[in-house]
């Protein structure tokens, strides 16, 4: 207990999450938007694949949730080696419980529990001057085992750009550059590309496909049959295109629809997992056309990637893409002393 606080798991108040998450993101944010990490089917969908209810931590006052902490189980390959890992995510707190020491106690308690289960180490975005930065910092500065991964650069494509500027309050000079670099102009679908939705039997081939990505990135996620299944369709959450040729696919990317809570909430798609490694330029072209027109089809208002640099790029460019200001940094908790993730360039996980 701290000042009348308990810190156990996650006792599963979905909507009570959310209403606690808002209620702190626009105290931090203002009128300024954010995707909408704790709607409930999407909290279903990241937590329904964790058994171990120790990962999903949570601060209580009483009957009412003020604080939340997640460690997502996965599995990555790393110099030759298969290793438990985590990624930790969403870590939120009422604004009221500020400096009671509850996240820091949450986060000290989730970390042993890593250690004691003996998880090779957990990977964490931080986006500079938020609080929840700050404090993991803090944590670094007083032992915690973390060390610097990467930096992640947004790459932003804009499909209405009417909608995004009434929500996202875009500035004058904003809207100009978007429009200089064409970067809402409707996508051109090329013909001979044509991308399908995934099915069941499509699963081994789109196995085959991620599970490549241990043979050319540094440190790559791991996909069991089970696992990937899930990820790669959930009902108003997780979609995945795929393009098949003489009866294999070829190539597929996988995305998460989020609500972007601005002025007003609308749909945006991100990039969660992307592999054609078959395809010409000229096809790989195609296929993001492809995608575009289906998310646009969705009613996306926009599509997001990472500069995780697990596979190339330049595609996204010609498709006018755009660098959005905004990054965040990759960091790694490291458990085992004979393990040290540190200064990867190139990372296959998904971003949260």
């Amino acid at each position: 207990m701290i000042s009348g606080i308990s810190i156990e798991p996650f006792r599963g108040d979905l909507e009570g999450l959310e209403r606690m998450a808002h209620t702190s993101w626009r105290d931090e944010y203002g009128i300024s938007s954010f995707p909408n990490f704790y709607k409930p089917v999407f909290l279903k969908y990241i937590f329904g694949r964790v058994d171990d209810k120790n990962l999903l931590m949570a601060a209580y006052k009483g009957d009412e949730i003020v604080s939340f902490f997640a460690n997502l189980p996965h599995r990555f390959h790393f110099q030759g080696e298969i290793y438990r890992g985590a990624l930790t995510c969403i870590l939120v707190t009422r604004r009221e419980q500020f400096r009671q020491g509850i996240a820091e106690a949450m986060i000290r308690q989730t970390l042993d529990y890593n250690k004691k289960v003996h998880y090779d180490f957990a990977l964490l975005t931080l986006e500079s001057g938020h609080r929840s930065t700050k404090l993991v910092k803090k944590l670094e500065i007083a032992g915690g085992p973390l060390s610097f991964v990467k930096k992640q650069h947004v790459l932003g494509r804009i499909l209405d750009l009417e909608k995004a500027n009434v929500s996202e309050g875009l500035k004058w000079y904003e809207r100009a550059a978007i429009k200089l670099m064409g970067a809402h102009l409707p996508p051109k679908p090329r013909a001979g590309i044509q991308l399908r939705e995934y099915r069941p039997e499509d699963i081994e081939d789109c196995l085959a496909l991620l599970n490549q990505y241990q043979n050319s990135v540094r440190l790559a996620r791991v996909w069991d049959k089970d696992e990937l299944a899930w990820e790669l369709f959930y009902p108003d959450v997780a979609q995945t295109l795929v393009y098949e040729k003489e009866g294999k696919v070829k190539g597929l990317i996988n995305f998460i629809y989020y609500d972007h809570l601005g002025k007003t909430t609308e749909r945006w798609a991100w990039f969660n997992h992307v592999a054609f490694p078959g395809l010409s330029p000229p096809e790989r072209y195609a296929f993001i056309q492809s995608y575009l027109s289906y998310v646009r089809g969705a009613g996306c208002i926009g599509t997001l990637e990472w500069t995780k640099k697990y596979y190339p790029v330049g595609v996204l460019y010609r498709s006018r893409f755009f660098p959005y200001p905004r990054s965040v940094s990759l960091w790694a908790w490291n458990f085992n002393p004979e393990v040290k993730i540190e200064n990867i360039p190139d990372v296959y996980e998904v971003q949260i």
